[in-house]
């Protein structure tokens, strides 16, 4: 007869079981506090996008503006360098489409397009940053 295989016990694969289990998602040493390792920088909500925290709004608007033209929305958010090399890559695809029309070269434009506008979208806004909330002075 055959032996039963028993697989050993491997590290768990998500934080939720390794913190149920007594032992530090990251780390993977045992958890005293279930909140916090001793260990490590790991605390509760590690990881997690807070509730409170929205998207830049300014995210869409270079995303709508990369759809104009590739490049505009990266100069937008500050990205200069990066935007001149799209915009140049977006003149290469039109003459590409142009030259190859008739071999379904025109195909490579809205890719191109869709691609570098979704790039733009979740690409760090590094020419304005939002100014962190005020804290209310409280007092007659």
């Amino acid at each position: 007869m055959a032996a039963a295989i028993h697989p050993e016990p491997g590290a768990a694969s998500s934080a939720r079981t390794n913190v149920e289990s007594g032992a530090c998602p990251l780390c993977g040493a045992p958890l005293h506090n279930p909140d916090a390792c001793e260990k490590c920088d790991w605390t509760k909500g590690y990881g997690e996008q807070r509730a409170d925290m929205r998207r830049n709004p300014r995210d869409l608007f270079a995303c709508i503006l990369s759809l104009f033209w590739p490049g505009a929305g990266h100069f937008y958010k500050g990205q200069n360098v990066l935007a001149a090399a799209l915009a140049a890559g977006g003149v290469l695809c039109l003459l590409w489409s142009l030259t190859f029309l008739m071999f379904f070269g025109f195909l490579i434009v809205p890719v191109y397009w869709v691609l570098v506008a979704a790039q733009a979208f979740f690409l760090k806004d590094i020419k304005h940053v939002e100014a962190p909330p005020r804290r209310v002075q409280g007092g007659n």
